[in-house]
């Protein structure tokens, strides 16, 4: 019983001091050559962060992103997609944003970030990772 208790401590604590984050290894699709990473961290109870950087884009290219709610594939917008800044790259394709979400980051289920071709043509999918809980 003691155990227990110390166990449930411990986890309570560690949550407190790393507070739980969501991470993505984003690859290329549709034929394109964009690649990179995404963070998702809570931001008090009803907000979340997202950092996106990508490489292998286009020069001086804005992409529309989202996370997006299942694994990759088609999923709902998580919050309002009004929300999330498109991500420019520079003149070597790289680009880095972060972005405040209105909306409590999820404590579990499935999601992903996309990166979208460009504002006109949202359809096409040009990189992707699903997110996994990570401490």
């Amino acid at each position: 019983m003691i155990r227990l208790a110390l166990a449930a401590a411990a986890v309570a604590f560690t949550a407190a001091v790393a507070p739980m984050k969501w991470t993505a290894a984003l690859s290329p699709m549709s034929g394109s050559k964009i690649s990179g990473t995404a963070t998702v961290t809570p931001d008090g109870a009803s907000k979340m962060t997202v950092m996106l950087s990508i490489t292998g884009g286009d020069a001086n290219t804005s992409y529309p992103w989202h996370v997006h709610t299942g694994k990759c594939g088609p999923g709902g917008v998580v919050g309002p997609g009004a929300a999330y800044t498109a991500i420019k790259t520079d003149g070597s394709g790289a680009g880095k944003v972060t972005v405040s979400i209105p909306v409590a980051a999820p404590e579990s289920g499935d999601f992903h970030v996309n990166v979208h071709k460009s504002a006109a043509d949202m359809g096409t999918i040009v990189s992707c990772g699903d997110l996994t809980m990570a401490m």
